[in-house]
């Protein structure tokens, strides 16, 4: 099956501490968020739900980006995995979807809602509002 997480940035470069996770499931939009958001932060990516469990408690992780519509799965019960893994820790976790489910994006617990499509540079502004 091959690599399906990879660790992406240069910690040098990084200009803020901490690493943003991204779960998406369409390779050429892990692609384009992954390449903009390492311009400011190391950045995990997975395709799949088992991978991003298994990768959220390896890293100091300041954000998630989350497609709740995951190939193969089901992002909103991801959604809450990702808050019960994260215990007290305040991970906030940014939904980026075709579907435009705000409303209950932010009642299960999002930071912020996006709708696809979102250019990289707007997802990037996002973050760094959030983790300030």
């Amino acid at each position: 099956m091959g690599v399906v997480c990879v660790f992406y940035g240069n910690i040098t470069m990084a200009r803020f501490n901490g690493t943003v996770l991204i779960i998406e499931s369409d390779p050429p939009t892990l692609e384009l968020y992954r390449r903009e958001l390492s311009r400011d932060f190391k950045v995990l990516a997975c395709l799949s739900e088992d991978d991003a469990l298994r990768m959220a408690g390896s890293a100091d992780i300041c954000a998630v980006v989350l497609e709740p519509a995951i190939e193969g799965g089901d992002g909103w019960s991801l959604l809450s995995a990702l808050s019960r893994k994260f215990g007290t820790r305040q991970i906030p976790i940014i939904l980026c979807s075709t579907q435009d489910e705000r409303k209950r994006g932010i009642q299960e617990g999002a930071a912020a809602f996006l709708v696809k499509p979102v250019l990289p540079v707007d997802l990037r502004e996002t973050i760094r509002k959030i983790v300030g």
